[in-house]
Parts: structure tokens; C-alpha cells; sequence
């Protein structure tokens, strides 16, 4: 209940079965380390989530393990560490997510990583937890007012417009055209999720990357941002809305929530000091050249004010950003559209 306190909820009442996580770093709690894909498998990622790493790319929890919380829900599970046994018995949600994942099923490869895309997380979602859940409840109809209560969370597509369009997808698309096939793929894996059950969703927009630190420190840039990147994921952002908009009109008992993280960023990097940030620039620690431009060198120490930072790495949120990523959803009506991610627990 501190939490809900802390997040000036008061004590409502929430009524929560599951939440179901799927997406890429921003949301992974430990599939890519499950699947031995290096990445946030050592400190110092972790380092404030009882000093040791878990998989989550941050330093500590992740904002799909604060919304659990104030839901009353444990942290959702990784799913490729959870055992037959657990997948039948685990009631309160699972995540899905996997780093360097995306729409498309090109995302990791230039790195050599064979991560879970959005259709793959989709397909264990399938394959693994309705086939071991279902028999868990007394009937179907139990088993279908339980998914229909859940809420299914998804941040995706922010790898989309990283390595994967600009090593194959710009030869071939102009961005708006890319949008729009991103547009199309999503939507396909949203309306598979509603056939298998799903009717509450909280779909995320592509955050804005182009004030990341990698992005700052590695790109020409005349404004405080490489513009360029955020040009090209506003492409993308501007279709989701009418996306949603549309599905939750044809698809019968649907709710669809816009989420905006990227104007959670955007709102922390124009005004740090409001949402308690001192440095929204620079990441807190050191990668394997001594900078500070990429992911974090195993067992360097990061810097000590982590709760004032930004960014952990040069790419992801710290868990005090993850924090305020939560907090915005649950309950400020300017973030999240038509309802906050507190009225769609209560819908």
C-alpha cells in the first residue's frame, strides 16, 4: 500500500487477475538471460534489485514490476524460467518480453542475438500459458472471465527504428511507409491476442530515443536531441493512436489504451528538475571503452546518485525513470488516453 501512497492513489480498490507484459528491454525481467543471450546478466544491472542482476536492463525494478505492485500482483515471471509446474500454477500474469526484440523478427540479428519477437511472445502466450493454465480453472468460462479481466501490456517497436531500419529497412521503405507496415504487423498480433482472449491493453508508443545518451553522444545534433531519430519515431506514433482507436471499435468488448511514454521522456528531459532528475543526459555507468555511449561494463561500479539519473545505460531507463514511466500511466489522464491504466484495473 506505500507505493499506492506514494503515488498519491489514496486506497482504492483494484481488482486485478493477471498482468501480462510483452516487449523488448524496456519490459524483459530475465527471457533474454533464460535464453543465455548476454545482455543485463550482470552487475552492475541489478544493483539496486538486491545487488544482484536479474535480466532486467536497469538498475533496479522495471515499470511493469511497479504497476504489479501497486495491483497487488507479484512480479510477472519470465517465461523461459518458468517450469511446466509454474506456468499451471502461476495465476497473476507472466512476462513476455525480450531484449532487442521488436515487430519485426529482424531485430536482434545484427547482434547476433536470437531473441523473441512480438509474434514469438504472442505464440508462447498461446502455446504455453493458456494450454497450462486452462486446466487450472474449473471451467471456461472462469478461465475466459480471468483473460478478460488481465491486462495485456505492450512496449514494442523502439528496436524497429534502431539497428533494424538502419541497416535493412531504410534501403527498402521510406519511414512513413515503415510505419505503416509496422502498423499493420502490430495490429495482427493485437487482434490475435483478442481472438485468445485478451480485451484490456495498454499499448505503448515508441518512447523518444533520440535523447538517449547513445543517441546524444554518438549523433550530430543541432537541438538537445538527435532529432533525426525522433523524426523518424514520430512517423510511428502519430498512426497508433487511430490504431487503437479502430480496434477497439471492431473488436467487441475491447478496451484499448494509448499509452505516451514518449512524452514521459520528452516532459523529464525539458524539465529534469520537476520530476527529480539532476542528470537526464548522461548514462550512469561506464561502458567497455570507458564512456559512457553504450551498455554497461560487467562489474565496473555505476555512478552513485543512480535515483537522480535518467538513464542507467546509454540506451535504457533508470529504475527512478522506470518509476515515473509507472507512475504516469496509472494516473495522469495526459499520458494515457481515453482512460489512466488505473480506471482501465477498475473497467
Amino acid at each position: 500500500m506505500s507505493l499506492l501512497k506514494h503515488l498519491s492513489l489514496g486506497d482504492i480498490k483494484i481488482d486485478l487477475p493477471a498482468l501480462y507484459a510483452f516487449g523488448d528491454s524496456f519490459v524483459d525481467d530475465g527471457n533474454n538471460r533464460a535464453l543465455n543471450i548476454s545482455g543485463a546478466a550482470f552487475l552492475p544491472y541489478g544493483i539496486d534489485f538486491d545487488g544482484k542482476p536479474t535480466g532486467r536492463a536497469t538498475n533496479g525494478r522495471v515499470a511493469v514490476d511497479f504497476i504489479a505492485t501497486v495491483a497487488g500482483l507479484q512480479y510477472p515471471p519470465p517465461i523461459m524460467g518458468m517450469s511446466e509446474t509454474d506456468s499451471k500454477t502461476t495465476r497473476t500474469g507472466v512476462n513476455y518480453g525480450s531484449g532487442s526484440s521488436g515487430i519485426l523478427p529482424q531485430n536482434g540479428r545484427f547482434l547476433h542475438m536470437n531473441v523473441l519477437n512480438l509474434f514469438q511472445q504472442v505464440d508462447l502466450f498461446k502455446n504455453r500459458t493458456i494450454k497450462h493454465l486452462k486446466g487450472s480453472f474449473n471451467n471456461t468460462k472462469s478461465f475466459k472471465q480471468h483473460l478478460a479481466k488481465s491486462i495485456f501490456f505492450i512496449h514494442v517497436s523502439g528496436n524497429d527504428f534502431g539497428l533494424t531500419y538502419e541497416k535493412e529497412m531504410m534501403r527498402k521503405y521510406s519511414i512513413d511507409k515503415y510505419a505503416q507496415l509496422l502498423i499493420k504487423k502490430l495490429s495482427k498480433q493485437l487482434e490475435r491476442l483478442y481472438k485468445l482472449g485478451a480485451r484490456k491493453f495498454l499499448v505503448c508508443n515508441v518512447a523518444a530515443l533520440g535523447c538517449q545518451p547513445f543517441n546524444i553522444n554518438t549523433r550530430n545534433h543541432t537541438g538537445p536531441c538527435a532529432e533525426e531519430v525522433n523524426q523518424r519515431i514520430s512517423e510511428y506514433n502519430k498512426l497508433l493512436p487511430s490504431l487503437l482507436m479502430n480496434l477497439q471499435s471492431t473488436l467487441s468488448g475491447s478496451k484499448f489504451i494509448h499509452g505516451d511514454i514518449y512524452k514521459v521522456f520528452q516532459d523529464a528531459i525539458a524539465s529534469p528538475a520537476s520530476y527529480g532528475f539532476k542528470d537526464v543526459r548522461t548514462a550512469c555507468c561506464i561502458d567497455k571503452n570507458g564512456a559512457r555511449s553504450g551498455t554497461c561494463a560487467p562489474n565496473v561500479a555505476p555512478c552513485e546518485d543512480r535515483k537522480t539519473s535518467a538513464f542507467f545505460d546509454a540506451f535504457h531507463p533508470s529504475e527512478s525513470m522506470h518509476f515515473l514511466w509507472a507512475r504516469r500511466f496509472l494516473n495522469d489522464s495526459s499520458i494515457c488516453s481515453p482512460m489512466t491504466l488505473i480506471q482501465l484495473m477498475q473497467a
